[in-house]
């Protein structure tokens, strides 16, 4: 494996080049590396907020030699003890993708089965009205009525691996397209439709002013 015995790197070179190491590129006045380094990114969290390891551990509730063995690569903090580190510096974890755009958790309220599961995360959920063709044709009458349906990977409209997908129906949409069902027709249904998106905290509809 090739080595440069020098250190650091000049204005005009992209390079950074550690002693036996393997070259980084400098992103910005990052360093762009493999791997997670919670040692590295808990140093710049006190850095950025001016503390101590003893301060830190303080404000969080831990032995400073929690801190100092993270720092020092000897132990790997869990995900709940380095959030808290970095929420006590000011700073807080978040995934984000290729784009740099932050992903969201997966929502508490979206709409689960009858045993109280999450859907199939990689699936799209349909609500419990738009009822698949095979269970139509070979509907059961020994399970409580469906609160929705997932849609498998063949049977969904071809798109792109990877991207922004909408989330799994909620409760709350669920239970609007329920009564889009039966009362869509009325002619007091906008209004009452209103009502309940204001009421559960869903967003206006199309048709709203």
């Amino acid at each position: 494996m090739p080595r440069w015995p020098v250190r650091g790197a000049c204005a005009r070179c992209p390079w950074e080049v550690p002693v036996g190491g393997t070259r980084t590129r400098r992103q910005g006045g990052t360093m762009e590396k493999r791997g997670f380094r919670a040692d590295a990114l808990l140093a710049r969290a006190r850095r950025h907020a001016r503390m101590s390891q003893r301060e830190l551990a303080v404000a969080v509730g831990v032995a400073p030699s929690t801190v100092a063995a993270i720092e020092s690569g000897a132990r790997h903090p869990s995900v709940e003890l380095l959030d808290r580190l970095l929420r006590a510096s000011g700073l807080r974890l978040a995934v984000v993708d290729a784009d740099g755009v932050e992903l969201a958790p997966f929502p508490d309220e979206a709409v689960r089965d009858n045993a109280g599961r999450r859907f199939p995360a990689h699936l799209d959920v349909l609500p419990p009205d738009r009822v698949p063709p095979t269970r139509v044709a070979s509907p059961r009458y020994d399970r409580p009525p469906a609160k929705g349906w997932y849609r498998l990977r063949a049977d969904a409209p071809r798109e792109g691996a990877v991207g922004p997908r909408a989330d799994h129906p909620t409760v709350a949409e669920v239970e609007l397209a329920r009564q889009k069902t039966l009362y869509g027709r009325s002619p007091t249904w906008p209004r009452r439709e209103a009502t309940l998106r204001e009421a559960w905290g869903l967003a206006p509809g199309p048709d709203d002013d």
